[in-house]
């Protein structure tokens, strides 16, 4: 979520599952004015985007932390980000519509796309032949980057969409809307499939499940909801938490869900990372700091869990162990 911003990663290697005690193994330093806002990863774990407040994104290896590139949209502020499945794409967004998307690692922009206000969300299909931009107040849009021309606007009127995410499949696009709903169309049309409206809050994170069936959802109501992406029908949910959930991410395998969560009373107050496992709905651990307020995550290929923290002015890489 555009909304949340971090400034930190941490690795736990998923051998180390059970693991309780977090240390910084390397700290970045940005340059003066350069605090890092919020982060992506990549799902190939092999580099971090950061989202700086001079208006720069800054790309740096992992683990070793050498800084790539440094890309910007001009006069905007950044305000989302994301990498395409396989970690070839970076597609960044700015709060006055700007949306770039480059190649990774060489950095060549390969397409520039006006979406006319602030970006919110932004997902890449596991193809890569189509771009889901969620516009502030306005309803999100489907592009076809092969041709460069918008297929079509998904019909939330209220308010737009706060999420979105492709079945891995590559068949479905779901949002999560304004007015509390989520929709599920048909990815390379745009056209409405199941719609799921027993959620009473707004929803800020979802992902498919593996096999593309199933929806995880999760938002102000502090639980992880399980949606039948067929009919739109919650199917279950995992135990209430005691904060809100801000970002998820299913493992490759999918067994397993990273679920990052916040305090609604201030971004900056201390939250837990918690890895669930999906066929249990069972806590598999719970990691937590002093101090660290995840931002951002997720569980690369390699079956790496990862997650971010706010530090300020420097982007720290934790492992745990």
């Amino acid at each position: 979520m555009s909304w949340l911003r971090l400034a930190a990663a941490v690795f736990i290697p998923a051998l180390l599952l059970a693991a309780t005690n977090a240390k910084p193994e390397r700290t970045i330093t940005v340059p003066p004015g350069a605090d890092v806002q919020f982060t992506a990863i990549s799902p190939k774990g092999d580099s971090i985007a950061g989202a700086c407040k001079d208006g720069q994104v800054r790309v740096w290896t992992l683990p070793g932390g050498e800084l790539r590139q440094a890309f910007n949209l001009q006069d905007q502020h950044v305000s989302s980000m994301t990498f395409a499945d396989d970690g070839t794409l970076l597609a960044v967004g700015g709060n006055r519509g700007a949306v770039k998307i480059w190649a990774m690692p060489s950095g060549t922009l390969k397409h520039d796309i006006k979406a006319g206000v602030n970006v919110n969300a932004l997902a890449l299909s596991p193809n890569k032949s189509l771009l889901a931009v969620a516009r502030q107040e306005r309803p999100a849009e489907l592009w076809d980057l092969d041709v460069g021309r918008v297929i079509t606007e998904l019909p939330a009127k209220f308010s737009g969409s706060l999420a979105l995410a492709f079945s891995p499949d590559g068949q479905r696009l779901a949002s999560a809307d304004a007015d509390t709903a989520i929709r599920v169309y048909e990815a390379s049309t745009g056209a409405i499939r199941a719609t799921a409206n027993d959620l009473l809050l707004e929803t800020f994170a979802i992902t498919f499940s593996g096999d593309s069936k199933n929806l995880y959802a999760g938002g102000a109501d502090k639980t992880i909801s399980v949606i039948d992406a067929s009919n739109g029908k919650i199917v279950t949910s995992f135990p209430k938490q005691s904060l809100v959930v801000g970002d998820l991410h299913r493992s490759p395998d999918g067994k397993f869900l990273v679920a990052l969560y916040f305090d609604e009373k201030s971004f900056r107050n201390p939250a837990p990372a918690i890895l669930w496992d999906i066929a249990g709905q069972s806590i598999q651990t719970n990691l937590s700091e002093p101090g660290m307020t995840p931002n951002g995550g997720g569980i690369t290929k390699n079956g790496h869990v990862l997650h971010n923290n706010s530090t300020g002015p420097q982007l720290q890489i934790w492992s745990v162990r």
